[in-house]
């Protein structure tokens, strides 16, 4: 009892007065805005309401009976809490408590408006102007304010007149007060509290207790009084900072603004890279994106000025950083269609390789900004905000591992979700995942509508696939049995084995006819000769899983024959972040001995970790521009990059017509940028299309005709050599050079390339007009009557039913689907339970 006496003793009352009355009149005003405020009408919360109690919610007499009370409850919390703080306003000094009110007030509008402007970047509809229609002036709070202004005067008069003994122990009492700047702190936080975004928020959040009036009123408290406490320290941060700034000393609460102006800054940044043009159900942003994204970025920018507790120099590396990022996913969306990924940081290996994929004037405006700001930091070292930040280590340290906990719950919460859902009731979290699942419509729709750290943070912490329902060894090796018996009845009307000819599979970059995009207007046909191939080959269209990029996957999926799709859409880059942990790697190349696997690549081998890839595959050979023993010989280039003639040269340079070989080719002549002036009578336009984009998509067409008779002359040599060959040739992805608007017809042709399985001597014809690059080496051995391992047999049942353009599917098709998912698990991140059926991925000889 005398502890609590004493911690009692210790308490400012004046605070705590303030504090209990300023959250009774917020709690107050809420309550009235989510019921019958002028915001509450017509509102969702009307609409709940009506429906849960048969009402019609426009007028105070037509709340249900226990709101109403409730209503009158709060009006007396709400005058109560005037007289009270106009009691204490009235022992302030008013020029500077109004100044300070003011600027809050118009500083906090910039910021609200600012995040308006942040959250209607996918609205092309949206003014930025019209202030009065976009809420910037956010007046809601004013008339209470208003109301407190008058009553302080009445105040101090009746405090000043000293007329009763219960006054003049009132006048005593007050003597004592000293909390100015914790009253004007709460006011301002009151003003954000009465933000009508944060309102609709809070709707929204109460969605699912207006039916239960205590459930309703119990949460609305809870809210309520988490906000008001965090704006409160926010705008206390404030004050502190600007003491910091002030004197010249740095300080935690200048540490923390700064982290969160940056992360309000760069939110904007970060999405304005990603804008779309359409609204998601109506909406241009999901609930709770922005703010997720912000609580992200100031907890990284704040780990950051703990961990190195120097300002200066922490500030301008989170510019730095900031922009870095920045810039790169402007850019990346730009080329590719997608935003910057967690796994494209593996690139500053490959700098020089980056440097060529930007023009130069932007490389040399990152250089120039990188030099002014390391020359600020130089000159202003020593003159400003100089000292550690918190000087005590212990403080330091429990910040820290807050900000570390908080990452791990997030990581925790992410990686127990169950699909696609994580637990309910999260603050903001739940919102920003739970709200709509979108992971199918890939990374740049969710960037831009659930943000990029969103997605930078399903990719850290959602794991590779879904764990299959029924997984267990028993249904594995069920599986594996089942196709053991179906390649047996496939294998007794084949003949042939494909270790017994030459194979290579062309990824050619970024091939696709320009002619199927709408609106795009060719001088000339410029692909003729592969067009005559395809008409007289297994051929057709390839859906690519990117756009403008992603060569990687579609290079993993045509070796294993594991799609793309099974995994889970958090996954970037197969090749680093799924291959590493495989208990199994299938790959057509297997088929033939480990000293005829030869790969060609016209660009560095450390690009997607592909030297380790095929030292993994137990290539011999690698031959590669870069990284490898083994160079690309004579290197001619085709506009900016090393020619398709150059890469066929040096794989008709290494066939060895008395060996059984398995080339793994990847073109670069077609990569980004393009820049060629011949031929010219080839020119291309399209509807729409900027000055800048209509001279690239002519460099590409005019590529394309290289591509294009350097393969028929490729092919005419293979045809003229007594050896079987067959060649697999398909497009990775389209060029990124397209504007949105060039897909608005049929979205779907920004993901469909070409392709042709061709062999030197006669073959079937086999009719797949769509297919995904993981199909393709069922094709192949159907085409070359090959026979089939159980696994091949079941790429062949999923060539056959179940692959991309087939449709709804069956209940027997879904079978044959869920069967490549199992296994695919399995040997992705499962435990490995088919190698215990040892001839799985054998075909008999």
């Amino acid at each position: 009892m005398e502890k609590l006496k004493n911690l009692w003793a210790k308490i400012d009352k004046h605070n705590l007065i303030i504090f209990v009355f300023l959250f009774l009149l917020n709690f107050a005003l809420r309550n009235y805005d989510m019921l019958i405020g002028r915001r509450a009408d017509n509102s969702l919360t009307a609409k709940v309401i009506s429906k849960n109690f048969g009402i019609v919610l426009t007028r105070w007499e037509n709340l249900p009976e226990q709101f109403k009370v409730f209503g009158w409850i709060s009006l007396i919390f709400y005058i109560l809490a005037l007289l009270v703080l106009s009691v204490y306003l009235s022992q302030t000094s008013k020029k500077r408590v109004t100044i300070k009110i003011l600027l809050g007030y118009l500083t906090y509008m910039v910021v609200s408006y600012f995040l308006t402007v942040t959250r209607e970047l996918n609205n092309e509809s949206f003014k930025l102007w019209d202030l009065e229609k976009n809420h910037f002036f956010q007046l809601y709070f004013l008339p209470t304010m208003i109301l407190l202004v008058i009553l302080t005067p009445v105040m101090t008069y009746l405090f000043r007149s000293k007329g009763s003994h219960s006054l003049g122990q009132a006048m005593s009492f007050l003597e004592a007060f000293s909390g100015e700047e914790n009253l004007v702190a709460g006011l301002i936080a009151s003003f954000v509290l009465s933000d009508t975004l944060l309102n609709k928020i809070l709707q929204i959040s109460l969605e699912d207790y207006y039916k239960d009036f205590y459930a309703y009123e119990g949460h609305l408290f809870i809210y309520t009084l988490l906000l008001f406490i965090l704006f409160t320290i926010i705008v206390k941060a404030c004050f502190n900072a600007y003491s910091a700034i002030r004197t010249n000393k740095p300080n935690l609460s200048l540490a923390f603004v700064s982290s969160l102006i940056f992360a309000v800054v760069f939110n904007y940044v970060f999405q304005y890279g990603l804008r779309n043009d359409a609204p998601l159900l109506g909406r241009y942003i999901v609930p709770g994106a922005t703010a997720y994204q912000i609580l992200v970025l100031t907890a990284i920018g704040f780990f950051l000025y703990l961990v190195i507790n120097r300002y200066l120099s922490v500030t301008i590396l989170i510019i730095i950083l900031a922009l870095i990022v920045s810039i790169a996913n402007i850019l990346k969306v730009g080329m590719r269609n997608e935003p910057l990924l967690v796994t494209d940081f593996t690139w500053v290996t490959n700098l020089s390789l980056l440097i060529n994929f930007v023009k130069p004037r932007i490389v040399f405006s990152i250089v120039l900004g990188l030099l002014a700001l390391g020359l600020f930091y130089f000159f202003l070292r020593k003159r400003v905000l100089q000292g550690e930040i918190i000087a005590k280590r212990r403080i330091r340290l429990a910040l820290l591992s807050c900000i570390l906990v908080l990452g791990f719950g997030i990581f925790t919460v992410f990686r127990n979700e169950e699909d696609s859902k994580v637990a309910e009731g999260i603050p903001i979290i739940s919102q920003v995942n739970n709200w709509v699942d979108i992971g199918y419509q890939g990374f740049y729709s969710n960037a831009s509508y659930k943000s990029l750290m969103y997605v930078w943070t399903k990719q850290v912490t959602k794991s590779i696939m879904d764990r299959p329902s029924g997984y267990d060894k028993e249904h594995v090796l069920k599986v594996a049995k089942k196709y053991d018996k179906i390649a047996t009845k496939i294998n007794k009307d084949r003949t042939e084995n494909i270790s017994d000819q030459t194979v290579i599979y062309i990824l050619s970059e970024s091939f696709a006819n320009p002619e199927r995009v709408p609106d795009v207007t060719l001088s000339r046909d410029v692909i003729p000769n592969i067009e005559q191939i395809k008409e007289e080959s297994t051929s057709g269209l390839m859906h690519s899983d990117g756009y403008g990029g992603g060569t990687a996957n579609m290079e993993f999926q045509t070796l294993t024959g594991l799609p793309y799709y099974n995994f889970n859409t958090s996954v970037s880059t197969l090749y680093t972040e799924v291959v590493p942990d495989m208990s199994v790697f299938p790959s057509i190349s297997n088929e033939f001995q480990a000293k005829n696997r030869i790969a060609v690549h016209a660009s560095s081998a450390s690009n997607y970790s592909r030297k380790y890839i095929y030292d993994k595959l137990h290539f011999s050979k690698f031959i590669a521009s870069s990284g490898t023993k083994d160079k690309i010989k004579d290197p001619e280039k085709v506009g900016l990059n090393i020619s398709d003639k150059t890469t066929y040269e040096n794989i008709l340079d290494n066939i060895d017509p008395s060996k059984n070989q398995f080339f793994s080719v990847m073109t670069m002549q077609n990569h980004v940028p393009w820049s060629l002036g011949e031929p010219s009578d080839v020119t291309a336009s399209g509807k729409g299309f900027t000055e800048d984009e209509n001279s690239s998509l002519t460099s590409y067409a005019r590529l394309l005709t290289y591509t294009d008779n350097e393969t028929q002359d490729f092919l005419d040599k293979l045809s003229a050599m007594d050896k079987k060959v067959s060649v697999v040739f398909y497009g990775d992805h389209l060029p990124g050079l397209y504007p949105e608007s060039a897909f608005a017809k049929d979205p779907t042709l920004q993901y469909k390339t070409d392709y042709f399985i061709w062999s030197n001597y006669k073959t079937k014809k086999l009719n797949h007009p769509y297919v995904n690059s993981s199909d393709f080496t069922a094709e192949l051995l159907d085409q070359t009557d090959s026979k089939v391992s159980p696994y091949y047999a079941l790429l062949t049942k999923v060539l056959d039913n179940t692959t991309v353009g087939h449709g709804k599917l069956t209940k027997e098709q879904k079978e044959i689907a869920n069967d490549l998912k199992l296994i695919q698990y399995d040997i992705s991140v499962g435990e490995g339970y088919v190698k215990d059926y040892k001839v799985f991925f054998d075909i008999p000889k």
